[in-house]
């Protein structure tokens, strides 16, 4: 008797169940990655406007560029 004789042999003692979960929206589903290279100098200042400002580099960015755009 074969190794795969004897896993025929073993039956399950109970069905595997799987719950459904519905998807829910993360927050982050509007929003896409992005990498981008700034002179040291800038990323140093930009920064330091973030803190003094209490907000952070990613809401600083956001605002410049919609404001670049409109």
């Amino acid at each position: 008797m074969g190794a795969f004789d004897k896993l025929n042999q073993i039956t399950p003692k109970e069905t595997p169940k799987q719950k459904i979960v519905p998807v829910k929206e993360r927050k982050r589903d509007a929003e896409s990655s992005y990498t981008l290279w700034l002179d040291k100098d800038l990323l140093k200042a930009l920064k330091i406007k973030a803190v003094e400002d209490g907000v952070n580099v990613k809401t600083l960015v956001e605002e410049a560029v919609r404001s670049y755009l409109t």
